[in-house]
């Protein structure tokens, strides 16, 4: 799986995932505004990982939708919903 872009609001969410050794994944998510990083990429997953890519997008996606909604040092622009 490549990485994936989300959209949340005036953001964009950018996640790929990371084959770790065993058949685990972790996965990183980096959060933009205007193509400009306003979070540089984050790993999820620690030593354990995930078992499959996709609970750990999943994960990484839903990590930085919680950034945004409580704040993270990310500001908000006033037409945020």
């Amino acid at each position: 799986m490549d990485e994936q872009f989300f959209l949340y609001g005036v953001y964009s969410i950018h996640v790929r995932p990371l084959e770790l050794s065993g058949a685990r994944w972790d996965a990183e998510y980096e959060i933009r505004h205007r193509e400009k990083a306003v979070k540089s990429w984050t790993t999820v997953g620690g030593d354990g990982g995930y078992a499959d890519e996709a609970e750990a997008v999943a994960s990484a996606h839903q990590q930085a939708v919680d950034d945004i909604e409580h704040g993270a040092g990310i500001p908000k622009p006033r037409a945020f919903p």
